[in-house]
């Protein structure tokens, strides 16, 4: 099923039944119809010797802008009957909307799994890399199946697998948000049992993820099954409540469009959480434990920021966060006390010591 947000909703996260294994591609891939990919350079040299045979055609997505996804859709040949979705979270969303473009079934076949865009049927519309308008008019599609090949995932650098993990953790910026108010006597009093079942799912990926690695503390099928199901099971154990806002995410997203770059996703948002669960003085030494006992990155010139990309971001979080015509209007701490000037300098300084 398709749609442009026409009253009807996307399947949930939980109702699909991914499909895992060794060898899964080349077996799926030789039962497809015609079909064409949207991918990108590295991820397709890495899958394409697990195709059973070669597509009708392949677009390289290089962002998510709509009008170079529609170029990408206008260059594919007419007459294929499906589109495989190759990647990372670029890749897939792109093919998303070439799919629904060209009303084909879909298949999502991640390289890493990095990103709920796995097992999201919905996806931004993005102007170069500018969200635009209100999300609640962006347009979703269902997909037929996602196929998480252990050979091809596993293929991949760690980081960009436990990335995944950092995708789920950041719900801890909402939280401290949610208990830094409370305690200044804003807002709702922080409600525990709200919170219980998000709380719980985090310690139970901090607890049970290093015990997928390998004794050499590589990564293992089982570690790949491990962050898709956490990834997976995020959406119906978050904490969806308004004193707990999503500043992480949309922090990520103000971020890159105002450095007009682009980071991975998993990581720019556990980085996003860090400096939030910081601002608020709510523990962020608890989440960086975390972060690490999962291996993911997020400090921010290992992951690729530098403290003029984050400066720049934080200042212009404010503006992003209250851009009502554009459907935001996030109430979180980095709106209503920016972090600049001297307060900059001492987060940087926590994020990266001398």
């Amino acid at each position: 099923m398709v749609g442009w947000s026409d009253g009807t909703q996307a399947k949930p996260a939980s109702d699909y039944a991914i499909k895992y294994g060794h060898g899964l591609l080349i077996h799926e891939s030789s039962r497809w119809p015609r079909y064409s990919v949207v991918t990108t350079p590295s991820a397709y040299e890495a899958a394409r010797p697990h195709l059973a045979r070669q597509p009708a055609g392949v677009g390289y997505a290089r962002w998510l802008d709509w009008t170079h996804l529609q170029e990408i859709t206008d260059g594919l040949p007419g007459d294929a009957e499906l589109v495989v979705g190759l990647g990372g979270g670029t890749a897939l969303d792109a093919s998303k909307y070439v799919a629904l473009k060209l009303q084909t079934p879909l298949v999502l076949v991640p390289t890493i799994v990095s990103t709920g865009a796995i097992i999201h049927g919905f996806f931004a519309r993005w102007l170069g890399r500018k969200p635009a308008g209100d999300p609640a008019g962006w347009p979703w599609i269902d997909f037929q199946d996602i196929l998480v090949d252990y050979d091809v995932v596993l293929n991949a650098p760690f980081y960009l697998n436990t990335a995944g993990l950092g995708d789920v953790l950041c719900g801890y910026a909402g939280l401290a948000e949610w208990r830094r108010n409370s305690r200044l006597g804003v807002g709702q009093p922080f409600d525990e049992d709200a919170v219980a079942v998000a709380v719980q799912h985090h310690r139970d990926i901090v607890a049970g993820f290093p015990r997928t690695l390998a004794k050499d503390g590589e990564l293992t099928a089982e570690s790949i099954s491990f962050i898709m199901t956490a990834v997976q099971e995020r959406d119906k154990r978050s904490v969806k409540h308004p004193a707990a806002p999503s500043g992480d995410h949309t922090f990520w997203m103000g971020l890159e469009e105002v450095n007009d770059k682009g980071w991975v996703h998993g990581e720019a948002v556990a980085m996003a959480a860090v400096v939030i669960a910081w601002h608020c003085g709510e523990s962020p030494e608890a989440l960086i434990d975390w972060l690490d006992a999962c291996r993911v990155r997020w400090r921010p010139e290992e992951i690729g920021i530098s403290r003029d990309d984050l400066r720049i971001g934080l200042a212009f979080a404010p503006d992003f966060m209250s851009d009502r015509a554009s459907g935001r209007d996030v109430n979180s701490i980095l709106r209503s006390d920016p972090i600049v000037g001297a307060r900059f300098d001492a987060l940087w300084t926590y994020l990266e010591p001398a």
